[in-house]
């Protein structure tokens, strides 16, 4: 697995326990402490900050960051080192502060996927990376201003 996050099918519920209802994946149990603040939000979405992010098996190598407050507004995502062995986005200094990254393991790195029907036709964002300091749970997306990077590019060779 890419990460061990953060919400896992078989929490035990018990009094710290949320749930929430998701269209795609059903009811999901998670805990206060698992949830990460996007302190200004992702694109689009600027005035919604709070979220889990959902690590399961059956979805490999995809995982879910889902809202846990509007549960219809909900992100697929992936390392995208898994397709894209080159990327390097300039994460800066401040990037990193923001996020409160003392130690480089605290960080996760997604990019945002649209998937189509037909898998081939997918694509990630690779101008907009998710970061995510897993340890303080604090999260930002970054926008990348130069071009080197594409909004739609191809995750499968066609």
């Amino acid at each position: 697995m890419l990460s061990k996050v953060i919400v896992e099918e078989d929490i035990m519920k018990d009094q710290d326990s949320l749930t929430l209802e998701h269209k795609r994946l059903g009811e999901i149990s998670y805990r206060q402490d698992e949830i990460i603040v996007f302190p200004q939000g992702v694109l689009g979405f600027e005035k919604k900050k709070d979220y889990i992010v959902v690590d399961r098996e059956d979805y490999y190598p995809f995982v879910w960051m889902i809202n846990v407050d509007d549960p219809m507004t909900s992100f697929v995502m992936v390392n995208p080192l898994l397709f894209h062995q080159e990327y390097n986005p300039n994460v800066t200094k401040r990037d990193l502060n923001e996020i409160e990254i003392e130690n480089p393991q605290s960080l996760l790195m997604y990019v945002i996927i649209t998937l189509k029907p037909d898998a081939s036709q997918s694509t990630a964002n690779l101008r907009a990376p998710i970061l995510i300091n897993i340890k303080k749970k604090i999260g930002k997306q970054l926008v990348l201003l130069d071009d080197k990077y594409s909004t739609k590019h191809r995750i499968l060779n066609p």
